[in-house]
């Protein structure tokens, strides 16, 4: 090999000619150079890193890099699209500091102004002996910003660092935009999750609603079906009232006049008093057969109703004169007490009637202090003193409505008096508590 051949190769190792005397300190200045130049690829690689962060986190990291390669005094990075925006960086006098919106950069606007306007490398004088040196950012052909870096007049240009900042613009270009698509796709993910969480609030109220529309279509059937049947009860019990319970009740009414009329002795006056008794058991079960086919919501209505009934079917058939108060019944009142109470009172009257020889007869009803009070009194002769001062009356014929009625208040949990007023006749008192009786 001879001299000519070693120097061209000394010279392709280490990029200065063998030849000159000056080789070594141009050795030192390419090496160090080259050496920034790698650095500086090593922080482009980072700045690249942050398209996740965002651009305007990846365009500062750009500007950053290319103000420390360049020893810049100003590098800025202009973006068109979708709208013009700026990031900056300058050297101050306390150091490294980003531009305020409001920065003056007269001193590079023509060169960004020509950068996207000739698409190529501009390079300016920018006085002081400093130079403005500006690179497209291009992304398919197309020229999306610009990178601007405005040089000391010490600092030394050439090839390799005009590739070095035409390398940093198209690199920030293509991470620009991959940075603008993740912020899209962030923000078309964020949509859609907002979207999908409020399609499944949607869902679950819709849910809800079918439900509840399920529940009232539901109670409405359950209503109507109700309805129907407390309406056809309610005409059974109606006919029966009419038909069945009115008849028995006018037999024994007439089976009552034949009593009176036969002699006690007579074998016919026994037939005639179970046949009576007959008649009023068949009464009293008709009685509780009407209360429960009336409908529970209807109670109050029923009671009162049924002793209206009760009085006007003593007036017909036995000439008194009964008369019906009442008072703050509440809406709702049980079956049970209904027709506890409906039955003490047609006891009373037959008793009233068979017993005290009475004209007239009085039924009051009110509900006060959480009992229901029932006072049945009669202008007749009174209730005999052996009978009201019997503790446990034996079930004889003539004490065996009494018992009933005992029985029927004790059923009730409720208490039974029984007075001979000083006007005379007999006062039947009934107090029976709501809270102790079944809903």
């Amino acid at each position: 090999m001879d001299d000519s051949d070693r120097e061209h190769l000394l010279e392709s190792l280490i990029g200065v000619s063998a030849s000159r005397r000056t080789y070594y300190s141009e050795y030192r200045e390419n090496e160090r150079r080259l050496d920034r130049a790698i650095a500086s690829v090593a922080m482009i690689s980072g700045a690249l890193c942050n398209t996740t962060s965002g651009v305007a986190c990846l365009a500062r990291a750009v500007v950053e890099v290319a103000l420390q390669h360049f020893d810049a005094s100003l590098a800025v990075l202009v973006l068109n699209a979708p709208e013009t925006s700026r990031w900056g960086m300058r050297r101050t006098a306390r150091g490294v500091e980003p531009l305020e919106p409001g920065a003056d950069l007269a001193v590079i606007e023509g060169a960004i102004t020509q950068v996207l306007a000739q698409h190529g490398l501009v390079m300016r004088e920018a006085g002081a002996g400093m130079r403005v040196l500006g690179a497209p950012m291009l992304l398919s052909d197309q020229v999306v910003g610009a990178l601007v870096v405005v040089l000391h007049a010490g600092f030394t240009m050439d090839e390799r660092e005009l590739s070095v900042l035409r390398t940093l613009a198209n690199q920030a270009a293509v991470a620009v935009e991959n940075a603008r698509l993740y912020e899209e796709s962030e923000r078309l993910r964020a949509q859609a999750v907002a979207l999908y969480e409020d399609a499944l609030r949607q869902k679950t109220e819709l849910e809800e609603k079918n439900r509840q529309l399920a529940k009232a279509r539901y109670r409405l059937a359950a209503a109507r079906q109700n309805e129907i049947l407390n309406s056809e009860r309610t005409r059974i019990a109606r006919d029966l009232h009419d038909s069945v319970a009115q008849h028995l009740i006018s037999i024994g009414m007439n089976l009552e006049w034949c009593r009176v009329q036969l002699d006690p002795q007579s074998p016919v006056y026994e037939r005639i008093c179970n046949a009576k008794e007959m008649a009023r058991s068949a009464v009293t079960r008709m009685r509780a057969t009407i209360f429960q086919l009336t409908p529970v919501n209807g109670a109050q209505s029923s009671l009162v109703a049924a002793l209206r009934e009760l009085a006007i079917d003593f007036e017909k058939t036995t000439n008194l004169n009964v008369q019906l108060h009442t008072a703050d019944v509440p809406p709702m009142v049980s079956v049970q007490l209904a027709s506890g109470l409906y039955y003490i009172a047609q006891e009373a009257l037959f008793n009233a009637y068979k017993h005290a020889r009475a004209r007239q007869i009085s039924i009051a009803i009110h509900f006060h202090s959480g009992a229901a009070h029932l006072v049945i009194a009669d202008d007749g002769v009174g209730i005999a003193e052996e009978v009201l001062n019997a503790v446990t009356p034996e079930p004889t014929a003539q004490h065996f409505g009494l018992r009933n009625m005992r029985e029927r208040v004790q059923e009730l949990g409720g208490t039974l008096t029984i007075l001979r007023p000083p006007v005379g006749g007999t006062e039947v008192r009934v107090v029976v508590p709501l809270q102790e009786l079944p809903g």
